[in-house]
């Protein structure tokens, strides 16, 4: 049987979940902001350097892309009050991929090291199509 102290010790704790996480929400979508203004700082201190002026954009671009999604993860886990697995495959995505660009655009990756990341990244939109088909929800698979 619940008693009076179990249930407020559950609100309390699940009050102090909800307020963490939209301190964290404020705290990456400051990083989100300052992010769209490095690119442009760092867009404006490499001017004259075609190279570093695009290496600048994709690196800050892909990062910019990874922050949207933990922004996302964290408004998800506020409304349904559970981790979608989907959106953490969708991040884990999306870093690797990352990683795999910078890695292919300054020429520092071993084939094997990329053949890797690629083998992983397609596991994980394997398990990605996974989720969407076998979903709780039933989320339409988008084409």
């Amino acid at each position: 049987m619940l008693t009076i102290e179990k249930i407020l010790k559950f609100k309390v704790l699940d009050n102090a979940i909800l307020i963490s996480l939209f301190i964290l929400e404020i705290i990456v979508s400051i990083g989100l902001g300052l992010s769209i203004v490095n690119i442009i700082f760092s867009l404006y201190q490499s001017y004259p350097n075609i190279k570093q002026m695009v290496e600048s954009i994709i690196n800050n671009t892909l990062s910019i892309f990874i922050m949207i999604e933990i922004i996302k993860s964290i408004n998800d886990y506020i409304a349904l009050k559970r981790v979608r697995i989907s959106v953490i495959i969708d991040i884990s995505i999306i870093i690797l991929l990352r990683e795999l660009v910078i890695g292919l655009y300054q020429h520092n990756i071993s084939t094997e090291f990329s053949i890797l990341l690629t083998g992983i990244i397609f596991l994980l939109i394997i398990m990605r199509v996974i989720t969407l088909k076998y979903s709780p929800n039933k989320y339409k698979l988008e084409v």
